[in-house]
């Protein structure tokens, strides 16, 4: 466990350690980070206890590298000092842990994982006062006994590891400095390893969040930033993009969906928890090549491809239930011809799902109204996108044997500005006939789903 300042957490957490962790014989190791808030002498007057005292905050990595070093269990957890843990939480964390030689790390659900979405599940207690925390976690964790799913990815709150896979791949690594992206590194260094990573349903660890980086010396979107950058060069692509699953996508695949088409699968994470979710066979195509060797792991099928140079047949792919297209469309030559040639291979009722930017956003209309249409490294004005498609355009990417079923427009935050603006240009559009209501300025990205008409 860190410590940096935030002493009545840390109080939180131990006490909930001591409390909840009865079963297993476990050293407690507090890694302090140069504290000033009376931390240090709190952890000194603890008898269970080991400690080491940092002069300075030296980071996340290199706190818990030292932690590691004298650590004697063939386990090792690495908890934050802002989590509540509750009843046999180690003992279903280690159990998932030693359930299969591959698996090299585990975390437990939480309340509060607001970076991928796939660890947090909706809970009944007060988040504030933690009061039936105890109660939920109880009932939780006996509904969801002996489960755990295989993902990609694993937030850095509350992480299981065996010692022996560290010993192999090393420890976290240092040059992410305070803080960010060093667990999703570590994540990264086991799966291309060939190693697996678990989320374990039956350990609920109360996650109240971030609350070292809310100290006022640290500037946590500085350091997102830049670790941002750290992350991309050292893996050669952003990862960070195909590690997450699009719960977004997979919540429109109906559950009789046995047979799955994933344009630009990346590194696998939404074939993942689509298989996690439902019994299904999911095929990917990914071009790029260290995305592949990651998909390949864990997709029944992977092509290494492009999807505008591979052979759209049933022949070569089969046919499919549902298809989806996950922000793909706009970097095409020829999109249209690409949609018309998937719709081939879809089966009777079967559905296509794509996400696509807006480029009538309202950050596009006010460069506009300025002369400038930049390319940039953004969401819409992409410097890789070759496409751009609005609302009203949006129809004409379907042959006619598909019918739209549904749009989902993902929303920014408008100013009050923004949202003036937008008033304006409405009534100047009614003033000279124009018709602005299909517009969509709000809207950053369409989720469209469609159905292949039965004959």
């Amino acid at each position: 466990m860190l410590t940096h300042n935030q002493l009545p957490y840390t109080k939180k957490c131990i006490e909930s350690i001591r409390k909840n962790t009865s079963s297993l014989h476990y050293e407690l190791i507090v890694v302090d980070n140069a504290s000033n808030d009376g931390t240090l002498d709190y952890l000194n007057e603890q008898t269970d206890l080991r400690v080491i005292s940092n002069q300075e905050n030296v980071g996340y990595s290199k706190a818990n590298n030292q932690g590691v070093k004298i650590a004697v269990g063939d386990v090792i957890v690495f908890l934050n000092n802002d989590t509540v843990v509750t009843q046999g939480w180690l003992q279903s964390l280690v159990s998932a842990l030693y359930s299969k030689e591959k698996i090299a790390m585990v975390g437990p659900v939480t309340n509060n994982d607001n970076i991928n979405g796939i660890q947090k599940i909706k809970v009944h207690y007060n988040q504030d006062t933690l009061e039936g925390l105890s109660e939920f976690s109880e009932s939780h964790c006996a509904q969801h006994a002996n489960r755990n799913k295989k993902v990609l990815r694993l937030v850095g709150f509350a992480l299981a590891c065996k010692k022996e896979v560290l010993n192999k791949i090393g420890l976290f690594d240092e040059a992410f400095g305070i803080g960010n992206f060093e667990d999703d590194d570590l994540c990264l260094r086991m799966l291309i390893k060939g190693y697996e990573l678990r989320i374990v349903q039956d350990c609920f660890v109360h996650h109240f969040g971030s609350i070292t980086f809310k100290n006022k010396d640290i500037d946590f979107a500085k350091l997102m930033e830049n670790n941002k950058i750290v992350f991309k060069k050292k893996w050669g692509f952003d990862a960070h993009y195909f590690i997450n699953p699009r719960l977004d996508l997979i919540s429109l695949v109906p559950e009789s969906i046995s047979r799955i088409l994933d344009i630009g699968c990346g590194m696998g994470a939404m074939a993942l928890e689509l298989m996690n979710q439902r019994s299904c066979e999911v095929v990917g195509i990914e071009k790029h090549n260290l995305a592949f060797h990651f998909a390949k792991q864990h997709l029944d099928q992977v092509f290494h491809e492009d999807i505008e140079t591979i052979e759209l047949s049933e022949e070569k792919l089969g046919t499919f239930d549902c298809i989806i297209c996950a922000d793909i469309l706009q970097h095409l030559k020829d999109p249209w011809n690409i949609v018309k040639n998937l719709v081939k291979l879809l089966n009777e009722n079967g559905y296509l799902i794509v996400s696509i930017p807006n480029v009538s956003n309202l950050e596009i209309i006010a460069g506009l109204l300025q002369g400038n249409f930049s390319y940039n490294t953004s969401e819409i004005l992409n410097q890789k996108h070759l496409r751009f498609f609005t609302y009203t355009s949006l129809p004409f990417l379907f042959p006619q044997e598909m019918v739209i079923e549904n749009v989902t427009s993902i929303n920014t935050n408008v100013t009050e500005r923004g949202i003036e603006l937008l008033k304006e240009l409405k009534a100047l559009g009614e003033k000279y006939g124009l018709n602005t209501n299909q517009l969509k300025a709000t809207t950053y990205k369409f989720i469209v789903k469609t159905r292949k008409r039965s004959h």
